[in-house]
């Protein structure tokens, strides 16, 4: 009879045992979890406080838009290929960008290299094949579908009015500066 209360006994202490090594093996993987993602909203968090405000020009051939005249700029058609073409004009302290690419439909597509909801980033657009690719959410938008106005709101590579005269595209100074907020 001892033996048999003897063995019950150990044998409640080692379930008791194991159920204490559980729980410390539970709690620490609860605690680096809780490290691991820590350190990952850290890393998060200093990554887009680099970023947050510093626009990424990660474009080979921006230039300042060439100046005919105080209201206008224009941009000659013949500068222009399947491949988006990015310029600046500068406002004062801003520097406002824009891009130009022509289409497969064969038409001039401009737009300001901001987006209608992400401009607060100042990451704009980046030419991906046949389309533009915004640099803060990835959406995408079809070269040929741009130059429009946003009426479906949302993310879109903003507009930017142009008039096309002769081999020139002409771009109103004051509607650049209506979008200056942007960048």
């Amino acid at each position: 009879m001892k033996k048999n209360e003897k063995g019950k006994l150990m044998r409640a202490e080692q379930r008791k045992m194991m159920l204490e090594q559980r729980r410390k093996k539970t709690k620490t993987i609860i605690t680096a979890s809780f490290v691991i993602i820590a350190l990952i909203s850290i890393g998060v968090f200093i990554s887009l406080s680099m970023n947050g405000n510093e626009p990424i020009q990660d474009h080979d051939d921006v230039e300042e838009s060439p100046i005919q005249s105080q209201t206008e700029v224009v941009i000659p058609l013949s500068g222009l290929s399947d491949t988006a073409k990015y310029y600046t004009y500068d406002s004062e302290d801003v520097t406002i960008r824009h891009f130009a690419v022509i289409g497969s439909d064969g038409e001039a597509h401009v737009a300001f290299d901001a987006c209608d909801v992400c401009y607060g980033t100042k990451k704009g657009y980046r030419q991906i094949g046949d389309v533009m690719h915004c640099i803060n959410c990835g959406n995408e938008y079809p070269i040929n579908s741009l130059g429009t106005e946003n009426i479906a709101g949302g993310c879109w590579p903003s507009y930017l009015p142009i008039k096309i005269d002769g081999d020139n595209i002409i771009i109103q100074i004051s509607d650049l500066e209506v979008k200056k907020y942007m960048f």
